[in-house]
C-alpha cells in the first residue's frame, strides 16, 4: 500500500537517466537506495529518460517496485550543437516543472544527460532543495568517463584536447562540421576549442546550483576537485550493498548447484557494461598470454557500443569466438547475481579510467570471493592492500600476466577468501543521505516534515518488511 503525504517521511524526487529494468550501475544503485528509503517510510518518485517513439518530451508513469517511475520521452533528436548536451531549454524546463507539480521536499539527481545540466539551474529557481551524486564525470566530459577516442585517459578537461576528441566523436556537433555555433548559457563559439571549453565551463557551473554534491569515492572526488569545483562542496558518500541479502543468496545457490560444477574449471568472472574505459579486450589479451591451465573467464554484462563505436567490443567477440575458455553470455538481471557470483572463483575488475567506485568487485567481495583490480580510482581499495586479491597497475600487461597466474593457486584464492572484508551496506548508505537531506532542507530555510526516526540514526530492520505490505 502506498504511503499518503500525511504519513511521516520525506517525499524524495530522483533524476536520473535510466531507472530498472533498464541494465547499469546506477540503476542498480537508485533501486538500492529507493529500496531502503521507502522500508525507512520516506517516499520516492523518480524522473527517467523514455527512449521510446512516443511524442517527445511526453511523460508517462508507471509503478516499479513501490517507486513511482516517471519517463520523460526523448531520443536526443534535437541536439544541433556541442551546446545542447548541457543547455537543452525545453528537456530542463518540463523536467523541472513536472517535479515542481509533485509532492517533493528535495531533489537528488544521479545523471542528467538528455535533461542537460540546465536542469540543475531551472531546479534551484523554484527554491526546491536539490542535491546531486556525480557517478561519472559526465559534467567534465560528455563522453563520461575521461577516456579519449584513441583510448588515453586523461585527468582534466582541456579545450584544445577535448575539441580533438569530440570532433572524431560526434563531428555534427562541432563546429568545424557545420554544427551549431551557440554557447551554452547565451552567445556563440567560432572554433571547436571554443566549443569543447564552452561546455565543459557551463556544466561545471550548473554544479553551484545543487547545495550538495556527492561522489561515490575520494578518487572521484579529487577528480572534480582537479577540474574547478571546491572540495568543500564535495562529500563522499560510499554507494552501498545488499551484503547480506546477496552472501546468503550466493550461499544459497552455491548449495543447490555444487552437483553441477566441473571440478577442475577455475572460473573468473568479469562482470558489468563492457566498455573501452573498463579495459576488458587488453585483460582478455593478458588472460590469452597467461594461458592458466583450466582457468575459464566468464563475461556477463552489456556490450554497447561506445558512442557509436562497436570496434572495441568486436574484437573481444572475435577473440571469445576462437577461444572456448572465454565465454561471453551477455546482459544479466540484477536478481540473477547471486545466482553468477556462486560459479565463481573470483571477480577481475581491470578498469583504466579512474573508476569512481566499482560495484561489481565490492559485490563479489560481499559474497566472499577474491577480486583482481587495476589501481584505477578507486578500485584499489577493495583487494584490501593485497589481503582479498591482486592490484595490477593500469596498463600493466605483464602484471595482470603474473596476476592470473597467482589466482589460480589454490592456496592464494585461499588465503584472500579468509581475509573478510564487509563493504558497506544499503542501509548505512541511506542513513548517510538521509541525514544530507534533512540537512540541505534545514539549511535552505524550509520546515521538515515529521520523520519517524532520528535522521541518519538507526539499526538495520533484522527482518526486512515487503515494503509492499508496509
Amino acid at each position: 500500500m502506498r504511503l499518503s503525504r500525511k504519513d511521516p517521511g520525506l517525499d524524495i524526487v530522483f533524476l536520473c537517466h535510466g531507472w530498472y529494468p533498464d541494465v547499469g550501475g546506477v540503476e542498480s544503485h537508485t533501486r538500492d537506495l529507493a529500496r531502503e528509503l521507502s522500508r525507512r517510510g520516506h517516499r520516492v518518485r523518480a524522473l527517467a529518460l523514455d527512449y521510446s517513439e512516443r511524442e517527445p518530451y511526453s511523460i508517462s508513469t508507471v509503478t516499479v517496485d513501490d517507486v513511482e517511475v516517471s519517463r520523460m520521452a526523448y531520443r536526443y533528436h534535437d541536439h544541433h550543437g556541442l551546446a545542447d548536451l548541457v543547455d537543452n531549454e525545453k528537456a530542463s524546463e518540463v523536467a523541472a516543472e513536472w517535479i515542481a507539480s509533485v509532492p517533493c521536499d528535495i531533489v537528488h539527481a544521479h545523471h542528467v544527460t538528455g535533461f542537460s545540466s540546465r536542469v540543475l539551474m531551472k531546479i534551484a529557481e523554484r527554491g526546491i532543495p536539490l542535491t546531486m551524486t556525480l557517478h561519472d564525470y559526465w559534467s567534465l566530459c560528455p563522453r563520461g568517463q575521461m577516456l579519449d577516442v584513441d583510448g588515453a585517459v586523461t585527468r582534466t578537461p582541456e579545450g584544445v584536447a577535448c575539441a580533438r576528441c569530440l570532433a572524431r566523436t560526434w563531428p555534427h556537433l562541432m563546429p568545424s562540421s557545420g554544427g551549431s555555433k551557440r554557447a551554452p548559457g547565451g552567445g556563440e563559439v567560432q572554433t571547436d576549442e571554443e566549443a569543447a571549453q564552452a561546455r565543459t565551463d557551463f556544466a561545471i557551473r550548473c554544479l553551484a546550483s545543487p547545495q550538495r554534491l556527492f561522489t561515490p569515492s575520494e578518487a572521484a572526488r579529487q577528480v572534480y576537485v582537479d577540474a574547478g569545483v571546491p572540495a568543500e562542496r564535495i562529500e563522499v558518500v560510499p554507494n552501498g550493498i545488499d551484503v547480506d541479502e546477496l552472501a546468503a543468496e550466493v550461499a544459497r545457490m552455491r548449495a543447490i548447484h555444487v552437483s553441477d560444477e566441473t571440478s577442475d574449471e577455475i572460473r573468473l568472472g568479469l562482470l558489468g557494461t563492457l566498455l573501452p574505459s573498463k579495459g576488458c579486450l587488453e585483460f582478455i589479451r593478458a588472460f590469452q598470454e597467461a594461458n592458466v591451465p583450466d582457468l575459464i573467464l566468464d563475461v556477463h554484462g552489456n556490450m554497447p557500443s561506445y558512442h557509436g563505436d562497436s570496434s572495441y567490443l568486436d574484437a573481444v567477440r572475435e577473440i571469445a569466438k576462437e577461444d572456448p575458455r572465454i565465454r561471453i553470455h551477455g546482459p544479466y538481471d540484477h536478481e540473477r547475481l547471486g545466482e553468477i557470483l556462486a560459479h565463481l572463483d573470483g571477480v577481475v575488475a581491470p578498469s583504466r579510467w579512474c573508476e569512481v567506485f566499482g560495484l561489481t568487485v565490492r559485490e563479489a567481495r560481499a559474497a566472499g570471493l577474491p577480486v583482481l583490480v587495476s589501481a584505477a580510482g578507486d578500485l584499489g581499495s577493495v583487494a584490501a592492500g593485497g589481503q582479498a586479491g591482486v592490484v595490477v597497475d593500469v596498463d600493466d600487461h605483464a602484471g595482470w600476466v603474473e596476476a592470473l597466474r597467482a589466482f589460480a593457486d589454490y592456496r592464494n584464492r585461499a588465503r584472500w577468501r579468509r581475509h573478510t572484508t564487509r563493504p558497506r551496506t544499503a542501509f548505512d548508505m541511506m542513513l548517510q543521505l538521509e541525514k544530507a537531506y534533512v540537512d540541505t532542507i534545514e539549511s535552505m530555510g524550509r520546515e521538515v516534515p515529521e520523520l519517524s526516526h532520528t535522521p541518519g540514526v538507526g539499526e538495520a530492520p533484522k527482518s526486512m518488511p515487503d515494503i509492499d505490505a508496509v
